[in-house]
C-alpha cells in the first residue's frame, strides 16, 4: 500500500472513532495503521503456487498433556 492508502485507511479510522481519542491517542492509531499497511505490502509481495501449502508444525503428543 502507498502512504495515499495509508492515509485513506487513517481517515476512515479518525472519522469513525476521533472524537473518542486523544491526539496522542490518534497519532499511535496513524502509526498502527502506518505498520499494518507496510506488513501488507510485504505479505502481498510473496508470491504463492497453487500447490503451495500452509506451513505446519509437528507437535508430537506428549503423555504429560
Amino acid at each position: 500500500m502507498s502512504a495515499k492508502e495509508s492515509e485513506t485507511l487513517f481517515k476512515l479510522v479518525r472519522d469513525q472513532y476521533g472524537d473518542r481519542l486523544s491526539p496522542e491517542e490518534l497519532e499511535e492509531v496513524k502509526k498502527g495503521v502506518e505498520r499494518i499497511t507496510e506488513t501488507a505490502k510485504a505479505l502481498r509481495e510473496v508470491k504463492l503456487e497453487n500447490w503451495d501449502e500452509p506451513f505446519s508444525i509437528f507437535k508430537p503428543f506428549s503423555k504429560g498433556e
